[in-house]
C-alpha cells in the first residue's frame, strides 16, 4: 500500500524490511516455541538506529515519531509479531518521557534508548 511516504520512511521501512527477512525470520519459530526474549534482535535494532526513529534530535534521535515506530514494527510483524512487540514495547515506554517527562529525565534516558541500549524505558 502507498501510504505517500516520504524518502527517511521509506528507507526506515526497507531497512526494517530487510532485517526480519535475513534476522528474524530464520529464528522466529525457535524464539516462539522457546519462549526466548529477543537479546541479539534487540541489539541488531539498536545498532541499525532503528530505536532512533521515533525519537527527537534533541537527544540523539532521528526525529521521526509514531508514523516511523509504525512502520518499523509492521516490517518486523510479517517476520515475528513477538519480536516487533519487544521493540513496540520499548516505543510504549519511551513516548511518555518524550511526552511529559522533564528535561532532565529526557536527556538522561532518551540518548539510551535511542541507542538501542536500554529498552521499555529503563535498563
Amino acid at each position: 500500500m502507498n501510504y505517500f511516504l516520504t524518502d527517511q520512511q521509506k528507507e526506515i521501512q526497507q531497512l526494517a524490511r530487510q532485517i526480519a527477512k535475513e534476522k528474524i525470520e530464520p529464528i522466529a519459530l525457535e524464539y516462539d516455541e522457546g519462549q526466548i526474549f529477543p537479546h541479539e534482535i534487540v541489539k541488531i535494532l539498536g545498532q541499525a538506529d532503528l530505536f532512533r526513529v521515533f525519537i527527537p534530535e534533541a537527544y540523539d534521535g532521528l526525529g521521526g515519531g509514531i508514523m516511523e515506530m509504525s512502520l518499523v514494527v509492521e516490517e518486523l510483524s510479517r517476520a515475528c509479531s513477538g519480536i516487533a512487540l519487544a521493540y513496540a514495547g520499548s516505543g510504549l515506554g519511551t513516548i511518555p518521557i518524550i511526552l511529559f517527562g522533564s528535561e532532565e529525565q529526557k536527556k538522561k534516558y532518551l540518548p539510551h534508548l535511542a541507542a538501542g541500549e536500554y529498552i521499555g524505558p529503563l535498563p
